[in-house]
């Protein structure tokens, strides 16, 4: 993994800002809380978050960052989303019609109750991504690891649509 600790990383009197965008450490409790409180309603304000954050970090990203082709923007993109704490996100498959990535280390069997909820707002943050790297996406998550307790990992697929 690349090491980005000082690359475009500032602190200032209590701001962290990465790239000239502000960030605050979002905790995953508070998707945990929102899930208690709406369930499976939840998850198209998470999807929907996700791919706001997904997009708006990958275009700032990219701007700062400047990936040589498709390849290095999926293994940037990663690699940065991993050290935010989510998980570690690995590249499986890379082309112009299907990005394939695995999730292992999920924040969500950190939390008190393993759910998909985490899984939904990281879908989001893959579709946004997606939709900045190939355009019009549907991103699915294939296999996941809370559906299927023998899985050590969850992979999202991030397909190109005609």
């Amino acid at each position: 993994m690349k090491n980005f600790k000082l690359k475009g990383l500032k602190y200032n009197k209590g701001i962290y800002e990465f790239y000239n965008d502000r960030y605050i450490f979002f905790p995953p409790k508070i998707i945990e809380i929102l899930s208690s409180i709406y369930g499976e309603g939840v998850k198209s304000l998470l999807v929907w978050l996700g791919k706001k954050a997904g997009w708006n970090l990958i275009q700032n990203w990219e701007e700062n960052l400047k990936p040589k082709n498709l390849t290095d923007l999926v293994e940037l993109f990663s690699e940065l989303i991993s050290i935010q704490g989510w998980g570690e996100l690995t590249p499986r498959e890379i082309n112009e019609e299907l990005i394939t990535i695995e999730l292992k280390h999920n924040i969500s069997s950190e939390l008190e109750s393993n759910s998909k909820h985490i899984c939904y707002f990281i879908n989001g943050l893959l579709s946004g991504f997606g939709e900045f790297a190939l355009y019009k996406v549907k991103t699915t998550e294939t296999e996941c690891c809370f559906d299927n307790k023998e899985l050590d990992s969850c992979i999202f697929t991030i397909k190109k649509v005609k």
